[in-house]
This record gives C-alpha cells, structure tokens and sequence, in this order.
C-alpha cells in the first residue's frame, strides 16, 4: 500500500509540474505573439513593455540593437514590418527562462522604399520577473 501512495504521490508531483511548465510555456507563446503583432503595428508603447533593458537584439546582418535603439527603428518606420510569420517554434523552458527557437518568414518595408523578405533561424531568450515575460535576448541567422 505505501508503494502505491508513494507513486501517486510522485505522479501527483510530476504532474504539477508539467502543468505549471505548460502555464509558463503558454505565457510566453502569448507575449511572443503580442510582440509580433506590436512590430506589425509599430506599437512602441507595447514593445516598450515587452522588451528587458537589458536587451541585445542580433540581427542576421550582424547589426546589434539595444532595446532603444530597437525602438527607436520600429518607431521611427526605419523599418515596417508589413508580414511577420514565426513558425516551428520550439520552447525550452529553464526556469525562470524560456529558449525559444523558430523560423522567420517576413516582407519589410525599408527606409529608402525597398522591400526585404527575410527568411530566418532565430533564437529568443525571454525571461521572467516582476513584469512578466519580457525578450532578453534574440539573435538571428540566414537560412
């Protein structure tokens, strides 16, 4: 009978855990997309919100943005993100930390009238603290 208990008991653990990584997992989905549609909208209020102020954000040419200057280049309409596709997205939670890994898929207007369609491997780090779920890190490659 205590074998029994003791595995209930285990499972019961277990199980809890599962559900609260899948909270967490779909916290983080929910504030990814939130920043996908703030970069469609060029919300820079929202993005404010969403992003740390620690941020480093790589992007696939090697150019390197801090939250501001991120910002600043959504607000300004540097670029404008016209389609924002993210697909096989994959999250790793640790802790307090999620790695999130996808594809993506892209039209953006540039400052000078061209129009780019970038298609990228992107890494995310988002991490939770006292406001939530916010963008870490993000680094992107070509694919």
């Amino acid at each position: 009978m205590n074998k029994k208990l003791l595995l209930i008991f285990i499972f019961g653990i277990l199980s809890m855990a599962a559900m609260a990584q899948s909270k967490d997992e779909k916290a983080v989905r929910e504030r990814i997309e939130t920043w996908r549609v703030a970069l469609i909208n060029q919300n820079a209020a929202a993005l404010y919100s969403l992003l740390a102020e620690e941020m480093t954000y790589g992007h696939s040419n090697g150019q390197m943005d801090t939250k501001v200057s991120f910002i600043n280049t959504i607000d300004s309409r540097k670029e404008v993100y016209q389609e924002l596709e993210l697909t096989k997205m994959n999250i790793t939670m640790v802790g307090n930390t999620a790695l999130v890994r996808h594809q993506m898929d892209a039209k953006v207007k540039m400052e000078d009238g061209s129009t780019i369609t970038p298609k990228l491997g992107v890494l995310q780090v988002w991490q939770k603290g006292k406001d939530g779920w916010q963008l870490l890190a993000r680094q992107a490659f070509k694919l």
